[in-house]
């Protein structure tokens, strides 16, 4: 005596649905961990640095940005000013340090930048205005000193 189960055609097709599901979601996450892995392998490799870093570990901190700054005048006008400056990336507590600080870096600029009108701004030369924000600077750092600050973009609007 043969038995005979009949099955209804619609749960078949669910249930060959959920499995293609399966198999699919399987083979993207196989693919994306292969992918994954090979990027990491080839990040690795000795690339020359970006931004004029050194292969010794040096590197440029940029992180600070480009700022618009008003002045003291009665009508202010915008100074726009783009601060970096080399440090090693190797000392990870520095460079920790150095993200941390950003915000101080940045009001600290524009502490001093905006005490200046337009016309004393156009006096000052931007080694001046260098030495005086390296200083500042260096004040807030205790697991380091910057030795160079670079003025990438100093603009009066």
């Amino acid at each position: 005596m043969k038995r005979v189960e009949k099955r209804p055609f619609r749960s078949l097709l669910v249930y060959r649905a959920l499995v293609a599901v399966l198999v699919l979601v399987g083979v993207i996450i196989l693919a994306g961990t292969v992918y994954g892995l090979a990027k990491k392998k080839r990040g690795t490799l000795e690339t020359p640095l970006p931004s004029g870093g050194s292969p010794g570990g040096g590197s440029i901190f940029s992180g600070i940005g480009s700022m618009r700054i008003t002045t003291a005048d009665p009508e202010p006008e915008t100074l726009v000013i783009s601060l970096a400056f080399p440090y090693d990336k190797n000392d990870r507590p520095f460079a920790e340090e150095l993200a941390s600080r950003v915000s101080y870096f940045k009001s600290a600029t524009a502490e001093y930048l905006g005490t200046f009108t337009a016309e004393e701004l156009s006096v000052l030369d931007e080694d001046t205005i260098g030495r005086e924000l390296l200083s500042r600077y260096n004040s807030a750092l205790h697991l380091g000193q910057i030795a160079d600050l670079y003025i990438l973009e100093y603009m009066r609007l």
